[in-house]
């Protein structure tokens, strides 16, 4: 396990930057999620470069991950692998043509529920105690609340100026929207995919005993 340790402490210090950056982002700046110009384009000026910088970190760290992952798969399956993939490739690539990363910068906050999973491994041995107990709580409530209810609802708002601000695009610009909406769709079945995993640990009294989620069917 002791590549998945250091998976673990690296997510950790990737969350002390990351999900901090994107809280004080949501509560001290305007957020138009129901505006595609702005999802995609980004609020301008400093704001853009404050976004820029988070998820240009953050990329750095999926590329780390994901090597630890090819060396050895007891980091992650192939669900989080093809996850590391997505961002890996269409947050750098929104980074590259300046397209979607606030998108991405706002979605860091679904990362909210990460150092709990983290800390629920790595007191899997100490399942009575409190740290993992708390831990387990906390990773499925923030879970829920951060990935299916407001990344999910992130993405109906907006969906409803996609298509008048698609169709005033450039042919380039519509190409990599659409590669873009691609990876977000992709990245909502993977999060409905993996709460299915949450969702059946509980029922078999995940709050008892410490389950491996890749070895779930």
């Amino acid at each position: 396990q002791g590549a998945k340790s250091k998976s673990c402490w690296i997510s950790h210090v990737h969350c002390f930057f990351t999900v901090p950056s994107a809280c004080f982002y949501w509560l001290t700046q305007p957020v138009d999620f129901w505006s595609s110009q702005w999802m995609l384009e980004g609020p301008g000026g400093d704001l853009n470069d404050w976004m820029r910088c988070t998820v240009a970190f953050s990329v750095g760290y999926f590329v780390n991950d994901m090597v630890l992952i090819l060396m050895d798969p007891e980091v992650g399956g192939m669900d989080m692998l093809v996850h590391h993939i997505l961002c890996i490739g269409f947050w750098g690539g929104g980074l590259l043509d300046k397209c979607g990363t606030a998108y991405h910068f706002l979605f860091m906050i679904e990362e909210l529920p990460t150092p709990f999973l983290n800390l629920r491994f790595q007191f899997r041995d100490s399942k009575d105690g409190i740290i993992y107990k708390v831990s387990q709580a906390g990773f499925v409530i923030l879970f829920f609340l951060s990935r299916i209810v407001i990344g999910t609802g992130i993405m109906a708002c907006n969906a409803t100026t996609m298509p008048a601000y698609y169709a005033l695009q450039s042919s380039w610009t519509k190409a990599h929207i659409v590669g873009q909406s691609v990876a977000w769709i992709l990245s909502r079945v993977l999060n409905f995919f993996w709460f299915s995993k949450i969702v059946k640990i509980v029922l078999r009294g995940g709050h008892k005993q410490h389950f491996d989620e890749d070895k779930l069917d």
